[in-house]
């Protein structure tokens, strides 16, 4: 697959994330809160927020397996069937 379609599709599922997280009225700080109760709130939040966006220069972080299906779980989403949608949204990776 190529890396910019993997990038549009990992975009794609944190907008989908974070537009449930919205909907429910959760903020970063309450998701961060959920994924990473045994670290400090700065250091959870930041974990997520390299996942949303670039630092610096750097692109966001990849987001890894196990981490789509935590983030989908904690906002109320199902992950396998959250990701045949997203991936519909792209003919490379339609099924």
């Amino acid at each position: 697959m190529p890396e910019d379609l993997r990038n549009m599709i990992e975009r794609e599922a944190m907008r989908v994330i974070d537009e449930r997280r919205k909907a429910k009225k959760m903020t970063i700080d309450d998701l961060a809160r959920c994924l990473y109760p045994e670290k400090a709130l700065p250091a959870a939040r930041m974990m997520i927020q390299r996942l949303r966006a670039p630092q610096g220069n750097k692109p966001p972080r990849k987001m890894d397996l196990g981490e789509y299906v935590e983030l989908a779980k904690a906002v109320g989403l199902d992950p396998a069937s959250t990701l045949t949608i997203i991936m519909q949204h792209f003919e490379e990776t339609r099924i």
